[in-house]
């Protein structure tokens, strides 16, 4: 297997959150912030955006959220340190109540990760979460101790340029040698767009997308389960 690298993309990838009464923290923190900084009573992304929530990352879902209530991508660029802020203090204020158990792994990719570590494959991950969410939810997942690398929600707007600048992070390694795994179109058209390989994991492997939506991009292998290793390694070759 031609693998030196494999980033990782989070919600739909590696965990999911369990069925749990009301919204996450992240989505709480992130619908208080522009409540606070534009002030916006009831604004909720989840329920603006809905699926396409999916592959979205921090800073377009805030910016896509707030258009539909007229703020204009001037106004919202302008504020977005101050977005950040808030989204760190209420964060950081209601963390102690959250549950340990929040999160939970998908199907078989701890034994996935394990034959990579196995054969020295660096781990990242590449997500349109911020850093701080990112590490709560790899640590509330037992993840804590896996990923060494990438990058995250506050480094770019859009998936592809987050993906580019964990590539930069790890010049070390060729662009032949780095695989993205992810759940949504948009994980594999930004490995498309930026020259590396690809896996996305259907629906039936605890992922977002249908099969039929991700081959929809034409790029890389799409699986159903992590479990389907000898799949994945063929197609590392």
């Amino acid at each position: 297997m031609n693998l030196r690298l494999g980033f990782f993309d989070i919600d739909g990838t590696l965990i999911h959150r369990g069925r749990r009464e009301g919204k996450s923290l992240k989505t709480r923190s992130i619908n208080h912030a522009m409540q606070t900084v534009f002030e916006i009573e009831g604004i909720d992304y989840i329920s603006i955006l809905g699926k396409r929530i999916y592959g979205m990352t921090d800073i377009s879902i805030m910016k896509s959220a707030l258009a539909e209530y007229k703020v204009e991508e001037t106004c919202f660029y302008e504020n977005i340190e101050r977005l950040f802020a808030e989204i760190d203090r209420y964060f950081e204020a209601h963390l102690a109540a959250k549950e340990d158990n929040e999160y939970s792994r998908l199907p078989a990719i701890s034994g996935f990760l394990e034959r990579l570590r196995k054969k020295e494959v660096r781990l990242g991950l590449v997500t349109g979460n911020i850093k701080k969410h990112s590490d709560w939810k790899m640590k509330n997942a037992g993840f804590d101790n896996y990923f060494s690398t990438g990058a995250y929600g506050e480094d770019a707007e859009n998936r592809w340029e987050i993906m580019s600048v964990a590539i930069e992070r790890n010049s070390d390694i060729p662009l032949g040698s780095i695989c993205h795994f992810g759940d949504s179109p948009s994980d594999l058209e930004a490995a498309s767009r930026c020259g590396i390989r690809a896996v996305g994991i259907c629906d039936r492997g605890g992922g977002t997308h249908s099969r039929i939506e991700l081959e929809k991009t034409g790029y890389g292998l799409v699986i159903d389960s992590w479990e389907e290793i000898g799949l994945i390694e063929r197609y590392l070759a």
